[in-house]
């Protein structure tokens, strides 16, 4: 087994539609449906030997001709997207961290980016918090309190994050089990617990 020190950092960065990469892969392939829809018509239409203007003005000039616009704009949109992501690809993707986990210690991106430095962490730990009267939210917890000495409001243990991955829309979610294996590598004092739903 690696020691601590030759081990990777942890790292969990932000997925989901809130990527610039994401948003033009799905530009990109809308792109894609229209001009394969476009071409349909011009095949189907010249086998016919029907009229081929009919059919795409009905397509493209409908409601008040909204989807032409749309398919003009998209490709500069494109072009604009293509040219920011090749950017991010270049500059520091700081913003996209949510945590890492390496051997000085845990970095709680987000907001309030933070890092705690391993001596400071009494445990790490996983719990909902009650938002409203039927939303709970999970959240990532860096206690820098020992467990005895634990205060009642969870928001007092220590730093913490939304759970990786549950902002983001139609991201996966940080497996819990992932956190517990990435922290026993590199500090295997740390206790990591799942409490489930804490009220305050």
């Amino acid at each position: 087994m690696p020691s601590a020190q030759d081990t990777e950092p942890f790292v969990v960065k932000r997925h989901g539609l809130g990527t610039t990469r994401t948003a033009l892969a799905l530009g990109t392939a809308v792109f894609g449906l229209m001009v394969a829809l476009t071409l349909a018509i011009v095949v189907v239409q010249a086998i016919r030997g029907a009229s081929i203007r009919e059919p795409l003005e009905a397509v493209w000039l409908g409601w008040g001709g909204t989807p032409l616009i749309f398919a003009v704009g998209l490709p500069i949109l494109l072009m604009v997207g293509a040219i920011t992501a090749l950017e991010e690809r270049r500059e520091e993707d700081a913003d996209d961290v949510l945590l890492t986990v390496d051997d000085t210690g845990i970095y709680l991106g987000g907001e309030q980016p933070r890092t705690i430095p391993w001596d400071e962490v009494r445990g790490v730990c996983r719990l909902e918090r009650q938002e409203s009267e039927e939303t709970w939210e999970p959240r990532l917890v860096v206690m820098l309190i020992d467990e005895d000495a634990l205060p009642r409001s969870t928001k007092a243990w220590g730093p913490s994050c939304p759970w990786p991955g549950t902002q983001e829309i139609l991201a996966r979610s940080l497996p819990y089990d992932d956190l517990v294996t990435a922290i026993a590598q590199r500090a295997p004092h740390i206790h990591v617990t799942d409490r489930g739903r804490v009220e305050d």
